[in-house]
């Protein structure tokens, strides 16, 4: 026979039981004062190192031993409560340029010969994107040569789980300060001048060549298209739709999205930002146009500055803002010399552009 429902006491219980589970489940947060903050919470586990030795990498890691210095552009930890025996830490991040601290609390928890640890870290300050910058609180603490992470004392193998962590691209966390000058440091990345918002929107683009991100991954570099047209200012401000679209290899399986733009600087046209229509412009990314040639039918777009070093060039970061780089063309049917004029300019202007990956064109659905 069918099982009888519980009753309702029982149900109760049950519901109890699985709220309480969850809740215990979740890495415990430091808190912020701000309202609405980014966060992120995940769960590392270290299969060959007990609680003491990760508390230990860790505090010696807040400490600068062995002259360790946190690669995310240089931020200061702190610990502000525990050692190498707790079973709770906490610490503070203060951003490299002094502006910006982070609050973290870490659970540590035996698990069979290795140990696991809850961790979450909470921005101060109202935010909603911030370029995977608590993710890497967490991670530049643990992370070792397997992520290109400069270690205090111990190399970790670990895994990682995320809890509550949208932004966790790990080419943010290895990042030095970009400044101008030395040979190690990347490009300042000058935008089109003389930028006629009104000729780059007036008919629509297919993208050639572009860098995978995580909202637009390699298997996706099929039929990509961008239309843009001009909308009522409405509550945030943005003046301009964008509708993207991206089909798989089997050109039937399409991808849509819409978003909104607007020019951030108007003083500099050619750096507009791009975020979901129902998000605040604080919270969206860097759309620059970087090169644009109207009369020859392409441009060279980036998700803002560069500033991972990479091949004879910078590259951007993979995440969602400040992520990026594309070839557009007017014209669906690829011409390699358009490309490669393209190719060279990005070279010029200081681009890692073993990033760029092509986009197939032919027999796109119409």
């Amino acid at each position: 026979r069918t099982t009888d429902p519980p009753e309702s006491g029982s149900l109760s219980m049950l519901l109890a039981a699985t709220f309480i589970a969850s809740a215990l489940a979740a890495p415990s947060c430091p808190g912020s004062k701000a309202f609405i903050h980014a966060k992120c919470s995940l769960t590392a586990t270290f299969p060959s190192n007990t609680c003491e030795e990760v508390a230990t990498e860790m505090i010696a890691r807040i400490n600068g031993e062995n002259a360790w210095v946190d690669p995310h552009n240089g931020g200061v930890y702190t610990l502000t409560s525990g050692g190498p025996t707790s079973a709770v830490l906490t610490t503070q991040r203060v951003t490299g340029n002094k502006k910006y601290t982070d609050l973290q609390k870490w659970t540590l928890n035996k698990e069979g010969s290795g140990c696991q640890v809850q961790a979450c870290s909470e921005s101060q300050v109202t935010s909603v994107i911030d370029y995977s910058t608590n993710y890497c609180d967490l991670h530049n603490l643990y992370c070792g040569s397997q992520d290109g992470c400069p270690v205090a004392h111990s190399d970790f193998k670990y895994t990682e789980n995320f809890n509550s962590c949208s932004q966790n691209d790990k080419s943010q966390c290895v990042v030095k300060a970009a400044t101008v000058g030395g040979p190690s440091e990347c490009k300042k990345v000058e935008v089109q001048q003389d930028f006629d918002l009104d000729k780059y929107i007036s008919q629509k683009w297919y993208i050639q060549q572009q860098q995978p991100t995580s909202y637009l991954p390699a298997s996706q570099n099929y039929c990509v298209s961008a239309m843009y047209t001009k909308r009522s200012g409405g509550l945030f401000g943005y003046t301009i739709s964008v509708d993207n679209k991206a089909f798989e290899s089997d050109k039937s399986t399409k991808h849509e999205a819409s978003i909104c733009a607007a020019v951030a600087d108007k003083n500099d046209p050619a750096k507009l930002e791009v975020a979901p229509c129902f998000l605040p412009t604080f919270a969206a990314g860097p759309y620059w146009v970087v090169a644009f040639n109207d009369e020859e039918g392409w441009a060279l777009i980036s998700g803002g500055q560069p500033t991972v070093p990479g091949t004879n060039g910078c590259r951007t970061g993979t995440g969602v803002n400040g992520a990026g780089l594309w070839i557009f063309t007017r014209q669906q049917a690829r011409d390699d010399a358009v490309v490669q004029k393209v190719r060279d300019l990005a070279v010029q202007k200081g681009f890692d552009i073993t990033v760029l990956n092509d986009v197939d064109q032919t027999s796109c659905p119409q």
